[in-house]
């Protein structure tokens, strides 16, 4: 195994570990850095960082700095390869996109770097796994729910897979049992009203419940 083989194989033992990835999808830049910060006080050692946040490779290298290879950081909503390229030049662990970029595969694997790519659709997927995806994030994963992620691992039980949009605490332990090996929960994983408060206390309680029921 080379050396960019075996960093990738280490930062997905990592990601699977984790079970929930805190994605962070903010137009707030301080609001993103805040959200950031109470997931790591709760525990959480992976973040996904979207490009909705203004100046997002500027946020990960400043969670870099503070922490770090205790956190796998990725980057989250990538199109296209500008961006995959601009992500891989700030240290990004992992890109992640929500629709069939595979152009990013390479250039990921390239920086011994992880790619994510969505797919939705039973040819979506077998497109995902034909780029040479280590992952596949089922996006929007509410809209076919648990059943339609366990008729997708019926066919394809040996590919990875990260459903994706409106996952909650409530409903993540039925994707679990579908077949998924981590879930991505966004604006879900933080109560609204404590957020708004900045009531950290309260925020961090909440997600160190999330992280224990995906690890019950």
């Amino acid at each position: 195994m080379n050396a960019s083989a075996d960093s990738r194989a280490s930062k997905l033992a990592a990601l699977l570990a984790a079970r929930v990835v805190p994605v962070l999808r903010y137009t707030d830049a301080s609001a993103a850095a805040y959200a950031a910060e109470v997931a790591v006080a709760a525990g959480c050692t992976t973040l996904e960082l979207t490009w909705t946040i203004p100046g997002v490779t500027d946020l990960l290298r400043a969670l870099r700095d503070k922490h770090g290879d205790a956190l796998l950081l990725g980057v989250g909503t990538v199109l296209d390869e500008s961006q995959a390229r601009e992500a891989l030049v700030a240290g990004a662990d992992f890109l992640v996109s929500p629709a069939l970029a595979t152009e990013a595969v390479d250039m990921a694997h390239a920086a011994g770097a992880l790619c994510l790519l969505g797919a939705f659709t039973p040819t979506e997927v077998l497109a995902a796994r034909r780029a040479g995806v280590d992952m596949v994030k089922i996006f929007p994963a509410d809209t076919g729910g648990p059943k339609h992620l366990a008729a997708l691992k019926s066919v394809y039980p040996d590919t990875v897979f990260c459903p994706t949009g409106g996952v909650t605490v409530d409903n993540m332990g039925a994707y679990f049992a579908a077949g998924a090996s981590i879930v991505g929960i966004g604006s879900n994983l933080y109560d609204k009203a404590a957020f708004a408060a900045r009531d950290t206390a309260a925020l961090v309680k909440q997600i160190i419940q999330t992280r224990e029921a995906a690890h019950a």
